[in-house]
């Protein structure tokens, strides 16, 4: 094969394996830890596609709900399915970024929900967990029928250990039979200091 040939047929080969090789990615939704990277840690929300990122953890059905309207989640359970490990649940974890900057500050958490349509939940809980150095304990909301936001404060202990253990888990109340909820957003806000120590 003549070079005028043989080097343009060898750059069309190399740019189809590299389109290829990003094909997996074009379209993939968010997934694993919530992160900020550089950006503003006052106040971050998590939404929109953002919301893939809730694992399941347990025996639970996650669903991204996408429509007209904004994505929303959806998740659904049966009750005793769920263990009161925060962790064998729907959660998300936080990247090390945002566990630095929450460390040995007071935090509110929004969470803006309500009953799904079929089976819904009358309660919501939500626990915030360092891991190793505490958790909030489970907050319990009473829903609504229309979307509302819920919120409580939780002092962050100061990280003593590695990071990578932080998390938000959030379920509906089971008290019997099958209870589904929707989440549309959630929220954290960065509030003051309640440590002198540093993080």
């Amino acid at each position: 094969m003549r070079d005028r040939l043989f080097f343009p047929a060898i750059f069309l080969l190399a740019a189809a394996l590299v389109w290829l090789a990003l094909l997996p990615g074009v379209g993939a939704l968010p997934s694993g830890p919530v992160s900020v990277g550089d950006g503003q840690y006052r106040q971050i929300e998590v939404s929109g596609l953002e919301l893939n990122r809730i694992e399941a953890g347990g025996e639970v059905d996650i669903q991204l709900v996408r429509g007209e309207g904004p994505a929303y989640l959806r998740m659904e359970t049966i009750a005793g399915a769920l263990p009161d490990d925060p962790l064998r649940g729907p959660h998300f974890m936080l990247a090390a970024d945002l566990e630095v900057q929450f460390s040995g500050f007071e935090m509110e958490i929004t969470v803006r929900a309500k009953p799904g349509e079929r089976l819904g939940a009358t309660q919501m809980m939500v626990n915030y967990s360092t891991g190793r150095d505490g958790e909030s304990g489970w907050e319990t909301f009473d829903l609504r029928p229309d979307w509302e936001d819920f919120t409580f404060r939780y002092r962050v202990p100061v990280k003593t250990g590695e990071n990578g253990l932080d998390y938000l888990a959030i379920r509906p109340v089971t008290p019997d039979k099958t209870r589904s909820l929707l989440i549309e957003s959630i929220r954290f806000r960065r509030r003051g200091r309640w440590s002198s120590q540093e993080g």
